[in-house]
């Protein structure tokens, strides 16, 4: 998975996007919060963000991250509850390390079914 560079004034971060949990938008800037448990403040605005994760991902794999509302972005890769009842979504990487999301029930909704038929269609 390809690996996105952070260039400001200041500093360069390099960040590992297979790593990535999930990005959460903190006003201007984005929390970037790795599934080992560490976390990084970036000066960048989520939607920023997203584009440059989008432009830097093979045309084959375009999905891994979703967008979960205004101020979320998740891997993919780690989902692995989705509780409409609950408005949570898990994210784990099976092993001692998991996040517990809160998210619109109506959102959810919507992103349960889908990752539903998605799963029902690649059985098929």
């Amino acid at each position: 998975m390809p690996r996105l560079c952070i260039n400001s004034r200041d500093e360069l971060i390099i960040i590992d996007l297979e790593k990535v949990a999930y990005l959460r938008a903190q006003g201007n800037y984005t929390e970037v919060m790795y599934i080992e448990g560490q976390s990084l403040l970036l000066t960048l605005g989520l939607s920023r963000l997203e584009t440059m994760i989008r432009d830097s991902m093979p045309k084959d794999r375009p999905g891994i991250f979703a967008r979960m509302g205004r101020s979320l972005i998740i891997n993919q890769r780690y989902l692995t509850r989705i509780s409409v009842l609950n408005q949570k979504l898990t994210l784990s990487d099976r092993g001692k390390n998991a996040y517990s999301l809160s998210v619109p029930k109506d959102l959810l909704k919507g992103y349960k079914k889908a990752i539903a038929q998605a799963f029902a269609s690649s059985a098929k």
